[in-house]
């Protein structure tokens, strides 16, 4: 009986030493696991902006009914609309130069430096001859073919860019026009313009209102034509101090920069028109100073990067699919 009972003691023992041996090495290793193991892999040379992002791309079809009776000459016809990503260079090292060069098209460069995807006023004001530099107008100049005001208004800015631009769109034959790629940078954002009107989605002084609003009049007007909206990439904003802001964090009053890109996505969506992702896709918080030769403005390395990331999809995924029902 002695013996029988010093055993069921001995076992005893044994098990709690068991349980608390059990608990000693998970405790351990609870804590090597919340300390972490040290990487002896150098990352100096590893460059965050080669990682996958995902981005808001949406790059659609041509519906083939679209382009029935449309004689295809051969030649791809690109005319870009926007602000400075064009109109900064036009020379052999400008974005438009170089999206001919990557993708044998004839590109149309009728871009106006400072512009706007939006009008400052609802309506014209004559006192205020620069919105007809503003998309909305660009483009009532091509569906009306009418360039005397626009020429008039070009002339007297002291800046040649303007009459070189318009004069450029005076040789467009819109019925050649196979592709219109806008592109604004983040003058919108940094100037206060509004990212849109929840009241008026067609406000055209709202920086989405403005942009869908000439996204359907070119739909409207010529159906056959292709149209990619490019984002703005990456970018700061110069305060009144002269300090710089991160657009991604900074809100001016109606939202970060990169809120301006998920509108601009939206609108694009909404008008079932492709749309190119440049914020995180191209020129981004990450490698901004090597494309970038201010807060806002590319370089001629910058200028190429966007011109690659178009001539791509314009060389590789410019589809067509046959919605018609059968």
């Amino acid at each position: 009986m002695k013996h029988r009972k010093n055993f069921r003691v001995n076992l005893h023992i044994i098990l709690i030493a068991a349980i608390v041996l059990i608990a000693v090495v998970a405790v351990y290793r609870l804590y090597r696991w919340n300390k972490g193991t040290p990487l002896d892999t150098d990352t100096s040379d590893v460059d965050p902006s080669e990682f996958d992002v995902e981005t808001l791309d949406m790059i659609l079809p041509m519906d083939a009914s679209l382009l029935a009776g449309r004689e295809d000459d051969g030649v791809t016809t690109i005319l870009c609309l926007g602000n400075n990503p064009f109109s900064d260079d036009r020379g052999d090292t400008g974005l438009a130069s170089q999206i001919a060069s990557k993708t044998g098209a004839n590109v149309y460069d009728c871009a106006f430096p400072d512009s706007s995807a939006a009008c400052k006023y609802p309506m014209y004001n004559p006192e205020y001859t620069k919105d007809h530099f503003n998309l909305y107008y660009v483009v009532e100049c091509f569906r009306n073919n009418e360039f005397t005001a626009i020429s008039s208004i070009a002339s007297d800015e002291a800046d040649p860019r303007y009459a070189e631009s318009v004069e450029v769109m005076k040789t467009v034959d819109m019925d050649k026009v196979d592709v219109i790629l806008i592109m604004y940078d983040s003058t919108d954002y940094n100037v206060g313009t509004p990212s849109d009107n929840p009241d008026n989605p067609y406000d055209v002084t709202a920086f989405t209102g403005g942009l869908r609003t000439t996204l359907n009049n070119i739909k409207n007007t010529w159906p056959y034509i292709r149209i990619f909206v490019m984002s703005p990439t990456y970018a700061q904003h110069l305060d009144e101090d002269g300090n710089l802001q991160n657009g991604t964090t900074t809100d001016l009053g109606n939202g970060t920069l990169n809120h301006y890109l998920v509108k601009e996505s939206g609108a694009a969506m909404d008008c079932g028109v492709s749309f190119v992702d440049n914020y995180y896709g191209t020129i981004n918080e990450d490698n901004y100073k090597e494309y970038m030769k201010d807060h806002m403005r590319y370089n001629e390395k910058g200028r190429e990067k966007l011109a690659e990331r178009i001539a791509d999809i314009i060389n590789n995924r410019m589809g067509v699919v046959n919605s018609t029902a059968e």
